[in-house]
């Protein structure tokens, strides 16, 4: 039991403030990063409340118990009756980074030899550290080799990573080309390769026909350390881009038959509530300002934010309650602009602004057509495009939206146009039932990357600058208080 409250608040917050960055552990389960902002400490009808959040998670616990054990905070959550977890706080290098540290080491002496034994070469440089300054992360391992007197820059990813990180080695090699191009090691080099695990590099291999092709020669090979083997990875071209048994296009939702329990919900909010569903989905979204509430699967309700929802049942008048209170902290001058109502799912919340005057982005867009939340392929692995439109001349738009810096949104981007462009020249679009009643035209289609005009990442130019004029990608920087309205602040090429 914690005597002092005021005390223990403190004493947390200040905990908090040593870093931007925390790993985070519930109980066993997996860690995961969290941003210091992310997490709040409150005192709440003299209770010690935490509260987490994410894109799409919320979690609210009572603080019973604290200790700080260095750069580790341990605390002792409970919510229900009965119910006690533990939350673990650490910096990322006391909680999981060493083990990935020591593979990514291991990693990169065997490619070292791999590289050596298998293509001849010679390793002059290797980094696995992380360096802040240069944008470099340590996740990948950083290379500079030598054959016959010519030299190459290279970047590698070990199988133990995610996807999400074994895709993010092409913005990461791109980075790292500059960087090595511009020192005594690779001043000379004219070839970039990148190396990733067996089986796994098919978004490597299409986004690197998406770069321009005055840059380096590039090359891409697998590595099977099972085998202790290096392969050369044929390179993609336009005709063997997807398999079309993965890219089947689901159609748009057209018109929602009535629902009783949907249409009463709607009318607790006029105007604010909306109702979303994806393309090929049955589960209908409710949200209030792009945050999600409730969702509706035939005759299933559930209420509530992220992972806390309940069942609708006898408890309209909670429901009601719940609704009215997200109206009043998710709104542009929110008295409570720390709470999770009011910072969750922001890109959504983007979104919405954007849809109720598309004009403002770009004048040219009609706006009739805006298709939310399109699947990438017909499993979802690969993300979601956020709008997809059309211009009043027929040429497609994606938008794609960021209210955060991502160093990978010029690449995610870009695929995302490979997708999109692979089912406008076959018919795709018009076949499935999207934009009835227009001709779409024979152009590429336009991409619109939209944040606000802070909140690009220092190496957006960067790395857009790599991708090839015949994908014309736009930044588009918007005004920070965009939640009262969508302002333009300034639109330019990006890859010009």
């Amino acid at each position: 039991m914690i005597s002092d409250l005021a005390r223990a608040r403190y004493d947390i917050a200040a905990f908090l403030t040593r870093r931007s960055e925390w790993m985070c552990r519930l109980d066993s389960g997996p860690p995961m990063w969290m941003r210091e902002e992310q997490i709040s400490v409150s005192l709440e009808f003299g209770k010690l409340i935490l509260t987490l959040w994410g894109e799409e998670f919320s979690e609210c616990w009572r603080i019973e118990a604290y200790e700080i054990r260095g750069e580790r905070l341990i605390l002792r959550l409970g919510r229900q009756p009965g119910r006690v977890a533990t939350l673990e706080i650490a910096s990322g290098e006391s909680m999981g980074e060493e083990a990935a540290a020591a593979r990514r080491r291991a990693f990169a002496d065997t490619l070292r030899h791999l590289i050596e034994r298998e293509l001849g070469a010679r390793v002059e440089y290797v980094a696995t550290h992380r360096d802040d300054a240069r944008h470099l992360s340590g996740i990948y391992t950083r290379l500079v080799l030598a054959r016959g007197g010519e030299r190459a820059i290279a970047i590698a990813v070990n199988s133990g990573e995610p996807q999400a990180h074994v895709d993010g080695v092409v913005t990461a090699g791109l980075l790292w080309w500059e960087c090595a191009t511009n020192s005594p090691h690779g001043a000379e080099a004219r070839r970039l390769m990148f190396f990733a695990p067996c089986g796994r590099a098919a978004t490597i291999a299409r986004r690197l026909t998406i770069l321009r092709r005055d840059g380096p020669r590039l090359e891409l090979y697998e590595v099977d350390q099972a085998r202790g083997a290096l392969i050369a990875a044929t390179p993609f071209d336009q005709g063997t881009l997807f398999d079309p048994r993965q890219m089947r296009l689901p159609r748009p939702v057209v018109e929602l038959p009535r629902h009783p329990l949907r249409d009463r919900a709607l009318a607790l909010a006029p105007g604010l509530l909306r109702v979303a569903r994806r393309p090929g989905s049955a589960v209908e979204s409710l949200r209030l300002r792009g945050l999600e509430i409730a969702r509706l699967s035939r005759n299933r309700f559930l209420f509530g934010v992220g992972t806390d929802k309940r069942p609708l049942r006898e408890n309209w008048a909670e429901f009601e309650r719940f609704v009215h209170e997200v109206a009043r902290i998710r709104h542009p001058e929110s008295p409570e602009k720390a709470h999770p109502f009011y910072r969750l799912q922001a890109e959504r919340w983007l979104e919405e602004v954007i849809r109720e005057d598309v004009r403002r982005v770009d004048p040219r867009l009609d706006p009739r057509f805006l298709y939310p939340q399109i699947p990438a392929d017909e499993t979802e692995r690969r993300g979601l495009v956020d709008l997809l439109g059309i211009t009043d001349e027929g040429q497609l738009v994606l938008l794609e939206l960021k209210t955060e810096e991502d160093v990978e949104a010029p690449m995610q981007a870009a695929e995302y146009w490979l997708r999109i462009e692979w089912h406008r020249r076959r018919g795709d679009l018009t076949r499935r039932g999207y934009f009835p009643g227009l001709e779409i035209a024979d152009r590429p289609t336009l991409v619109l990357l939209i944040a606000p005009f802070l909140r690009f990442h220092p190496m957006f130019d960067r790395v857009a600058r790599w991708i090839d004029r015949r994908v014309p990608v736009y930044k588009i920087g918007i005004a920070e208080e965009w939640r009262k309205g969508v302002r333009v602040v300034f639109r330019k090429r990006a890859n010009a």
